[in-house]
């Protein structure tokens, strides 16, 4: 009889224990292993977020020793497409070319800057498709619309300045001139057309120099162009400290009053 009341309790204590290690189980080792894999999935992503970010601190670092590179690399392009219109330096530097090769420039007209775009590919048509009631499909044909702004590409601000210039010299003397207005100067020239007339000899007059027969009159149609700094920064003036303040009122003078002897 006692026996069998040992073998009871026995019974009984190993079934709290299961009951205790079940709930242990469930309410704290299962939620903390849980807990355990979510921070290590964390830490996973955090430290591939920071690898990332020692790639960009490596890349910006490399691309901070390569910059006086890329400002020189800017400032040449800049040489051939200035910031400004700078018109009157470039016309100076036509006027040499002109005296290197012996020709004189009898006009030259820079025209009204004008925004450079770019022609946009044309889109595929949008085609719908609609069924009948009969169960037959129709198929609509629409234009597609593209924004131009969006597809050229072209840099806010970049222009063009239509210039004319009409030299009058020797055939291969005004050729030269020419291929050094394209080659020769800092800035870009683009050529957009050409008429050259044959002279006759006649004497200097209206402008015109004398000219011999087989000389050439070349009149040149082109463009250079302006695009602005983006990363520049407008100077701007303290307007306190522009003009200077105005001198106040002298007490009891009347500035209306005549001036003696006047």
């Amino acid at each position: 009889m006692g026996g069998a009341k040992k073998n009871t309790w026995v019974a009984g204590t190993v079934v709290v224990a299961l009951l205790i290690v079940v709930a242990a189980w469930f309410l704290a080792i299962s939620p903390a292993l849980t807990s355990a894999d979510e921070v290590r999935a964390q830490a996973e992503q955090t430290r591939q977020e920071n690898e990332l970010l020692e790639l960009k601190i490596a890349q910006l670092k490399a691309d901070f020793d390569k910059l006086p590179e890329y400002k020189a690399e800017l400032a040449g392009l800049q040489t051939q497409i200035p910031t400004s219109a700078a018109m009157s330096e470039y016309l100076r530097e036509v006027d040499q070319i002109a005296g290197t090769h012996s020709v004189t420039v009898t006009d030259i007209t820079p025209s009204i800057p004008t925004a450079v775009t770019l022609a946009a590919s044309a889109a595929p048509a949008a085609t719908e498709t609609t069924e009948s009631a009969d169960g037959s499909t129709d198929a609509t044909t629409g234009t597609a619309t593209t924004d131009p702004a969006a597809a050229s590409g072209v840099p806010t601000g970049f222009v063009a300045i239509p210039v004319a210039i009409t030299v009058m010299g020797t055939y291969d003397n005004t050729v030269a001139f020419l291929y050094d207005l394209q080659n020769s100067t800092p800035r870009l020239f683009l050529v957009s057309g050409l008429v050259g007339t044959s002279q006759k000899e006649a004497e200097a007059s209206g402008g015109k120099p004398a000219t011999a027969a087989g000389d050439q009159e070349l009149v040149i149609n082109g463009y250079v162009y302006v695009l602005p700094d983006a990363l520049g920064v407008a100077e701007t003036v303290d307007p306190a400290a522009a003009a200077p303040a105005l001198p106040g009122a002298v007490p009891g003078k009347n500035p209306l009053a005549p001036i003696a002897g006047h």
